[in-house]
């Protein structure tokens, strides 16, 4: 079944629990399947400890297993997480060379591509990684079986829905007001736990929950673009300093500043849209809804 809830479940903790345990099911499938490349298996994994971590965070306030089963889900990410770095960086270099106007040395990108891959190249042995994830993961499947909630139906779901909406409009107004990078990558991941919660939520109303589910992905999108930016402009400036190549290197921060400032005119009002409106308000509608499906 999907990744949302179903009238068929018979309480919110019985939903939590067969979502939580069929991610887990597809998450070893494509572990232990042999006919994926690895680097994609390893973005799967990744991908669906993420939206663990997001159906547990709607329901953190009352999942007393929260705080284990979020660093469980956050350590098997983590595990992976450097294979995932080089690939980035390349890419985004990659995307600021196609500008039109990048005006870059092709002999000296290829040297700093060179010196930038060598700095940050995915680690030896993905394959052992990959397997080192089985354990704690079978090990979250059995766990997941048998989680329990302290309360149900919409009261279940509105402390943790409203306490991601906060965090993204804090994160949200605190980026706009300062730029602090740090800022924009919380605004990013709470965005991205929105996403998971309207992709949850996205039965009970179908139409709402589909355009909102869409805005927060388009939202996570280019905060996400605008994170691997930042990356890169870090990365370029740990650079060991090196004869021929600081012209380029200034080109490619300048144009990663440029394609920053294109993307946070984007994400503004898109972000203002998502919440910019008082979470409690938004909390109340969905209830309403939820109480409506739920009959």
């Amino acid at each position: 079944m999907s990744f949302r809830f179903e009238p068929s479940d018979a309480t919110v903790e019985a939903a939590v629990r067969r979502i939580a345990c069929a991610e887990l099911d597809a998450t070893l499938a494509g572990i232990r399947a042999d006919d994926l490349p690895i680097e994609r298996v390893i973005h799967d994994v990744r991908q669906r400890c993420k939206a663990l971590r997001g159906l547990i965070r709607l329901v953190r306030p009352v999942l007393p297993a929260f705080a284990t089963e979020n660093a469980a889900f956050r350590d098997v990410a983590r595990s992976l997480g450097g294979a995932r770095d080089g690939k980035v960086l390349a890419d985004t270099l990659k995307a600021l060379a196609a500008e039109p106007d990048a005006a870059l040395d092709p002999l000296a990108m290829a040297r700093v591509r060179e010196r930038l891959c060598a700095a940050h190249s995915a680690p030896a042995g993905l394959r052992e990684a990959l397997d080192g994830c089985v354990a704690p993961l079978i090990a979250a499947r059995v766990r997941a079986a048998t989680w329990t909630l302290t309360d149900d139906g919409w009261d279940a779901l509105a402390p943790g829905f409203l306490k991601t909406m906060k965090a993204a409009r804090r994160s949200m107004r605190e980026f706009e007001e300062t730029g602090d990078v740090e800022a924009g990558h919380r605004w990013r991941k709470h965005a991205k736990y929105h996403w998971q919660h309207m992709r949850l939520l996205r039965g009970v109303a179908r139409e709402p929950g589909r355009k909102r589910a869409k805005r927060a992905l388009r939202l996570s999108g280019l905060l996400g673009e605008r994170h691997d930016l930042d990356l890169l402009a870090a990365a370029l400036a740990a650079l060991p300093p090196s004869d021929g190549d600081e012209e380029t290197i200034a080109r490619l921060t300048m144009l990663s500043s440029r394609r920053s400032d294109l993307l946070d005119a984007k994400a503004a009002p898109l972000g203002r849209r998502l919440f910019g409106r008082r979470p409690h308000k938004l909390a109340s509608r969905w209830g309403a809804r939820w109480r409506q499906w739920a009959g």
